[in-house]
């Protein structure tokens, strides 16, 4: 079935933080789910076809005035290969077919989701599992698209 919700760190949230950013303008506010990117220091909505992307929003830009007493924005950064993130799409998954395949998101009103007409140049995330009674494509990210992900150092 098809489904409708905001994303989320379903597994390995050992390979995230939580870390607090400034909101950007009222024009990217953030939801809960929103992916985002950070440049010096704010919190902004990543844009189609993401080339970065930092973390998922643990609440609303509203909400953060509200929830934190400096009103930054919370985000879930996204930092290793062990991150699995659960999203929701306006097709079904079918584990023969989407299992071991990278598509793209789309932002679709408030909700980021994956997007299977998406593939080759603007792939962001390969789909891992599926629960197909819950319509929940279960991803890890391209890590050349994390802002911060895990850094290794080589050695001579």
């Amino acid at each position: 079935m098809a489904s409708s919700f905001p994303a989320y760190v379903a597994q390995g949230i050992e390979h995230t933080t939580v870390q607090e950013f400034t909101p950007a303008a009222a024009a990217n506010d953030l939801e809960p789910g929103s992916l985002a990117v950070v440049t010096a220091g704010v919190a902004t909505l990543c844009g189609t076809d993401p080339t970065l992307i930092a973390g998922i929003s643990e609440v609303s830009s509203v909400g953060a005035a509200l929830l934190t007493p400096n009103g930054m924005v919370p985000l879930r950064i996204l930092q290793g290969a062990g991150v699995v993130v659960a999203f929701s799409s306006s097709t079904t998954p079918v584990a023969t077919t989407h299992i071991g395949t990278s598509y793209g998101v789309t932002k679709s009103g408030d909700i980021w989701q994956l997007d299977i007409s998406k593939t080759t140049t603007s792939s962001r995330f390969r789909v891992v599992a599926v629960d197909v009674a819950k319509g929940i494509f279960f991803c890890v990210p391209n890590q050349n698209i994390l802002q911060f992900a895990d850094v290794t150092v080589a050695t001579s």
